[in-house]
This record gives C-alpha cells, structure tokens and sequence, in this order.
C-alpha cells in the first residue's frame, strides 16, 4: 500500500500539533479544575433537559464552527459535557476537557442498529471499527480501537446495581452517514459491528493517544439493514432522556 496516502501517513503521528488546547488555554490564564472534579460525561443533545440543568452551573462553551455548547459542572462532582455531532468535533472537546484537568470520559449517544442486538438494551462498547479520519491521526492505522476495559467494568458494576439491561460489543464509526450501503453494512457486521454512529473511534483515539480511560455506552435511535432504514424509532426521545439521566448517575458514582 502507497504510505504516501494522507490518511496512513505516521510521520509526526507521536507528536502535538503546532496548536494546542492546552497552550490555548495558558495563553488566556484559563483555571483548570479542581482536582476532585476529574471525570466528564459527554452527551449529544442540543436540548439538555431541566433536570440535568437544575444541578448544573456553566464551565465554558465550546465553539466548533457555527455550534456553540455549554459544557457544566454537575452537583460540584462531575463535567456533563455536550458535543456537536461527528469525530472531529467530539475529539476537539476531548482535547479542550482534558486542559481544564479531566482525566476520565464517558460517553453516551445514539447509534443505528445494524447486528442483531435487542434495541430495549444498552450497548456498552467494547471497541469501534475506525471508519472516519481523526483517529488516524492520534493512532497508527487499524480496524479498531479499543475502549477502556477497567473503566467499561466499573460502569458494567453501577448498571448491575440498578438493574438497568445491557451486553457489550463492537461499534462502526463513520464519517459518512449517507454512505452507509448494503455492501458496508455486511462488510462491519462481518468485522463484528451492532451499532453504527459518528464518534465513539474518534473519542477513544484521542483519549488512548493521551493516555485517558475513555468508555461509551450507545442506544438505538434507529435501525439500518439491508431491508432498508427504518426511521428514527418512537421510543427514542424517551430512551435519550433515561439514558442521560443514567450515565449521569453513574458516572458520579465511580
């Protein structure tokens, strides 16, 4: 394979880039965290709702472009973190959390079902197949990258705890959800997937490259399969709000 290709060059891929959130923040006299508050939850939702908000006071906003996301402090305990939609977004909030201190990530968003899984269930990520373009500049290229095996069984212990169902496995992270063909459904389900979204191998790059346990936990929005697309499912608004509430309760937990 030509290593002159973009996408698998590793040429510089062990090093910072000239721009750092880090040395962004110290140029502006930014205050880091305090030390206690070192683990973050990271949401997709445009719209918290008012009993996340309730307990919450604003950190920062995150700008990526036209989206502009308040990021909070949860009961002084935890970050509750919301991202825009996509891999490089997600990753350059990684990066701005990580320079107010956080050392710890879990994250929890939707995703299309494309395996058989039952859809009333949690997924907890095991691994996602890296099909996008920022992970290949964090990690030497592979299919996978693996999520956080410890930090996965303290969230797995909380869920017992509440009786909350779930089983594990793998996610298919792309880029292009327009692009989503029948031949590419077969071929991740083969490499293993269930679920399909646009993050969780982003996220788990930046946070492996950085040395940070990262952990996802997925819900079913939507079903995509060879008979077609189903649209977004009914339970989903209901499914987002219990889940948030959840990982939420967890994460302050662990």
């Amino acid at each position: 394979m030509n290593k002159n290709i973009p996408i698998i060059e590793s040429k510089g891929l062990n090093k910072d880039g000239v721009i750092t959130a880090k040395t962004i923040f110290e140029s502006r006299n930014i205050e880091k965290l305090p030390k206690h508050i070192d683990t973050a939850v990271i949401l997709f939702d445009p719209s918290p709702s008012d009993m996340i908000l309730k307990d919450c006071t604003l950190l920062f906003n995150f700008v990526a472009a036209a989206s502009v996301l308040k990021q909070y402090i949860y009961k002084d305990k935890i970050v509750v973190a919301f991202s825009p939609l996509g891999g490089p977004a997600s990753g350059g909030l990684i990066e701005e959390l990580i320079a107010f201190g956080i050392k710890r990530f879990i994250a929890c968003g939707s995703s299309g079902l494309i395996g058989h899984f039952n859809t009333e269930r949690f997924l907890v990520v095991t691994k996602a197949i890296r099909d996008e373009g920022l992970s290949y500049h964090y990690l030497e290229p592979g299919i996978y990258v693996d999520t956080d095996q410890e930090l996965n069984e303290l969230i797995k212990n909380e869920l017992d705890k509440k009786n909350i169902k779930y089983d594990e496995g793998i996610t298919w992270t792309t880029d292009a959800f327009y692009k989503e063909t029948k031949e590419r459904i077969e071929i991740r389900r083969n490499q293993g997937a269930i679920a399909v979204e646009m993050e969780c191998a982003s996220m788990a790059a930046v946070c492996k490259f950085r040395k940070f346990p990262f952990s996802q936990l997925l819900y079913f929005s939507d079903i995509v399969n060879h008979e077609g697309w189903s649209n977004f499912l009914d339970s989903r608004g209901s499914i987002k709000e219990k889940i948030n509430q959840i990982v939420i309760d967890v994460a302050c937990k662990i």
